[in-house]
C-alpha cells in the first residue's frame, strides 16, 4: 500500500513537470512579423494643405503615424503631423490613407519633401518619401 502511495505521488509529480516544460513554449514569435509597407499615392498642396494619400500594411497593427514636411534636402522641417484617428490607428490595413496636413504661413513650396513614418506594435517603423507636387487638375 507504501509503494502505491509512493508510485502515485512520482507519477503525479512527473506528469506537473513534463506539462510545465510543454506549456512554456513561446508561442507569441513577433519576430517574424514584417514591418509595415507604405505605397504613397500622393503628396500634393491643395489651398494651404498638403493632400497626403497612400495605402499601408502593417501585419503588427499601426501603433503611430507621423508626417513630416522637410526641404528638398531633407534637412529643414517645415511642418509635421501626427495622425491619431482611430480609423488608422490599431488596424493590419489601411487601404485609403487619406490626411491633410495644414502648412500655411509654414513656406512649404512644390519641389519639399514629405515623409510618412509608420510604427507597428512591435516597434518595426518604414518610411516612405514623396516629392510635393502641385494639386491634380481633375478634369
Amino acid at each position: 500500500m507504501k509503494n502505491l502511495k509512493y508510485m502515485s505521488l512520482m507519477l503525479a509529480l512527473l506528469c506537473v513537470v513534463s506539462l510545465g516544460f510543454t506549456s512554456c513554449g513561446d508561442d507569441d514569435d513577433d519576430d517574424d512579423t514584417p514591418a509595415p509597407t507604405i505605397v504613397m499615392d500622393e503628396a500634393n498642396i491643395e489651398d494651404g494643405e498638403i493632400c497626403v494619400k497612400a495605402d499601408v500594411t502593417a501585419p503588427g497593427r499601426t501603433a503611430a503615424i507621423q508626417i513630416v514636411i522637410t526641404d528638398a534636402s531633407g534637412n529643414t522641417t517645415k511642418a509635421t503631423k501626427n495622425v491619431t484617428d482611430s480609423k488608422y490607428i490599431g488596424v493590419l490595413n489601411i487601404d485609403g490613407f487619406h490626411v491633410h496636413v495644414d502648412i500655411a504661413d509654414k513656406g512649404v513650396v512644390v519641389g519639399d519633401l514629405l515623409k510618412l513614418t509608420v510604427t507597428d506594435g512591435n516597434g518595426r517603423s518604414t518610411t516612405a518619401q514623396k516629392d510635393i507636387t502641385e494639386e491634380e487638375d481633375e478634369d
